[in-house]
């Protein structure tokens, strides 16, 4: 399998270690032992035209219980720290997902053949058991690092249907649903904040732009809650057992509007505003609480295929487990620096590209009237606001005239006034 990477973006010393790899997927390829969860039925959930499928659920029946496991790719039980690869990944920080263009972390050779989770053979993971008392808290869990095999692989279409028809035969994404729904309850019961909407993403095909919209339904809450409590429980048993990872922080934003947020009756407005109100997130190697997400500590460590932070935590769960020396403090700590200036250059990167590849769509669309709920005025007197586009599920900066006054919250229906889009988007509102 491997012998087979022939083209490839990789340098020499990489392609070296990939072949070094033995071809044959049993257990005495990985790096450590692996427990073989095959046996369980198995789920991924995710998009129609995935590659990095790195994350999969299964329920136990045990007795008069169930035991949620959630299995995570495992590029780790592959790849060392420092190695030719790894250096590779760690330059990137992160898939960036552009319109018209995906840029991935690791070579796609390696995340179809060896990293992703599918139907076709077994593949390493880290899972983790999840037993939970009636109100949703845990009552037990445990990690292993395992060898799991997908069985069904749902689009987030195909979740829905099972999760709300519930056949007898295929009832277990149902019960993880409930389990799941408890679980949130109990987060938002430690303040929690929960921004359910549907948002649009532009996507490009044959060099035209279209607005695609993502409903939040029922299966992407599932996986969201899952990944949640992975994380959860992650980031605690690394605070206990004192392993050196990248948490995932975001603190009380001091001086948020709390009665403006609270009072407003516009969903769309009071999404928005809980949203402004939140503190940014931020890496840090302390244990420091995660606010909206209402837990005392959190990090992720659901995506390694794509975020690098989640590949360390990987790696150091992966040493602890095997009783090899963790990678220091200080050696997080310098990681965490790349991974905030990469990281936020990614960020960067992905948000220009939507924004030009928008400012193409109105351009493509000028003849139209939109209807959009004023959000905030950057700039009363220069009439740099910031509106939502009902339709599409997308805000965006842009310049609005309008001859009466119009307030935050309202609801409007705009038009194209200009063609050029290379700075600023400009509408004007109807009479």
């Amino acid at each position: 399998m491997l012998n087979q990477i022939i083209n490839t973006d990789l340098k020499l010393e990489s392609i070296e270690e990939i072949k070094r790899l033995n071809s044959n997927t049993n257990l005495n390829v990985y790096k450590y032992p692996l427990k073989d969860l095959s046996y369980l039925k198995t789920y991924t959930i995710d998009d129609v035209d995935s590659l990095e499928i790195d994350d999969a659920i299964s329920l136990e029946r045990i007795d008069n219980y169930y035991k949620l496991w959630i299995h995570i790719a495992s590029p780790v039980a592959y790849i060392e720290y420092n190695s030719a690869v790894d250096k590779c990944a760690r330059k990137l920080i992160s898939t960036t997902y552009l319109s018209n263009n995906i840029i991935y972390m690791f070579p796609e050779v390696l995340i179809n053949q060896l990293f992703s989770i599918t139907n076709k053979e077994k593949r390493a993971s880290l899972s983790m058991g999840v037993i939970f008392n009636n109100d949703g808290s845990v009552s037990s869990f445990e990690i292993v690092q395992s060898l799991i095999k997908s069985n069904y692989q749902l689009s987030y279409d195909d979740a829905d249907e099972l999760i709300e028809y519930a056949p007898k035969e295929e009832e277990d994404l149902s019960i993880i649903s409930k389990l799941l729904e408890t679980r949130k309850n109990l987060r938002k019961k430690s303040g929690a904040k929960e921004i359910l909407e549907s948002y649009g993403k532009i996507i490009v095909k044959d060099n035209i732009p279209n607005i695609k919209v993502i409903d939040q339904t029922i299966s992407r809450i599932l996986i969201s809650e899952a990944m949640i409590l992975y994380g959860d429980l992650i980031a605690n048993y690394t605070k206990t057992n004192n392993i050196p990872v990248p948490y995932r922080v975001q603190e009380c934003k001091t001086g948020a509007s709390n009665n403006q947020k609270i009072n407003s009756d516009n969903q769309i407005l009071y999404n928005f505003l809980l949203k402004k109100s939140m503190g940014k997130t931020f890496y840090s190697v302390q244990p420091l609480i995660h606010y909206s997400l209402g837990l005392d500590c959190y990090l992720q460590a659901t995506s390694p295929i794509r975020r690098y932070s989640d590949l360390l935590v990987h790696y150091q769960i992966s040493r602890f487990l095997n009783d090899k020396t963790l990678i220091s403090k200080e050696e997080i700590e310098k990681n965490i620096i790349i991974i905030n200036n990469i990281g936020r250059q990614n960020i960067n990167r992905y948000r220009e590209d939507q924004k030009s590849f928008l400012n193409k769509w109105f351009m493509n669309n000028t003849t139209k009237k939109y209807k959009v709920v004023l959000l905030n005025w950057i700039n009363r007197y220069k009439n740099i606001s910031i509106v939502y586009f009902t339709e599409y599920n997308i805000s965006s900066i842009c310049h609005l005239r309008a001859k009466i006054e119009i307030n935050i919250g309202d609801v409007i229906i705009i038009n194209n006034i200009t063609h050029d889009y290379n700075d600023m988007l400009y509408f004007e509102m109807n009479s």
